[in-house]
């Protein structure tokens, strides 16, 4: 699981870089592209795919893949290479030929202004140093009267398992900055003011929930440490003997907080929605 990792604002995220999406990519696509793809359809609900269209931090291809059935043409970009290897694999799969991924900057996106009719970000503009900037550049690109998509995700009250797991982690790693600063486009009025900051009209935002699924504790840390981008670049720094006796007690801490039967993964996520 992705999701969030809010981390200290006083040091850079890692997850600002592409190593992590890079080590994450085919976990993330066998543990999150179900869920995933069910934010990007709603996302397509609320601002169809027409025309030639932009999926920003596309990764696999959650959304880039379901546009390209109404779209003219889309455009996929991330900075990391891998994750667009899986975008092509599953492109290629399906036999849908109409989409382009090209490793790139969301903040310096390498097309002319006023090229695209939709514009999408999944959960990654979030992850931006500056995602002012990333909006700033989603504007540039639309043509007059074509509207974007960004989604993020609330704060941790509304996201309780993910609170508890990661309630675990940094009572492990009390010093790693998991879980210390806000989310970023976290709230409704956050929205509204950073879009209409980036020049972005007639701002509008969307909640939206699902349930993942069920699983019990150790089961959604087995997940999360496959698929979730902290997780697996902190198996990588720490190795795996480190790292195996870390999964032991976060374990044991959500035990402790939601006990040992299955609970339900309800995710919610916020749709930024503006008009150039």
């Amino acid at each position: 699981m992705q999701y969030t990792a809010r981390m200290s604002a006083s040091r850079p995220s890692p997850l600002a870089s592409p190593e992590p999406w890079n080590l994450v990519a085919s976990g993330y696509v066998v543990e999150n592209i179900l869920s995933f793809e069910t934010f990007a359809r709603e996302a397509l609900r609320l601002v169809p795919a027409q025309g030639d269209v932009l999926d920003v931090a596309a990764g696999p291809g959650s959304l880039a893949l379901q546009a390209a059935a109404t779209a003219r043409s889309v455009q996929a970009i991330d900075f990391a290479p891998q994750m667009l290897d899986q975008l092509r694999a599953r492109a290629a799969a399906a036999n849908i030929t109409n989409v382009e991924a090209r490793v790139a900057d969301g903040q310096a996106l390498p097309f002319p202004a006023d090229r695209f009719d939709a514009a999408y970000s999944m959960f990654g503009l979030i992850f931006f140093p500056d995602p002012g900037l990333g909006l700033r550049e989603l504007v540039r690109v639309l043509r007059p009267g074509g509207r974007a998509v960004v989604a993020s995700w609330p704060p941790f009250e509304k996201l309780p398992t993910l609170a508890a797991m990661f309630a675990a982690m940094k009572a492990e790693m009390p010093n790693s900055g998991i879980g210390d600063a806000p989310t970023v486009l976290g709230t409704p009025d956050d929205i509204r003011a950073v879009f209409s900051a980036a020049g972005f009209s007639s701002v509008d935002v969307q909640e939206h929930s699902i349930v993942a699924g069920m699983a019990p504790p150790e089961a959604l840390w087995g997940s999360f440490s496959r698929g979730g981008a902290p997780a697996v670049l902190m198996r990588k720094r720490m190795g795996e003997p480190a790292f195996a006796d870390l999964s032991k007690r976060i374990v044991a801490r959500l035990e402790q907080t939601l006990g040992t039967e299955p609970v339900a993964v309800r995710l919610t996520a916020l749709f930024g929605i503006g008009t150039r």
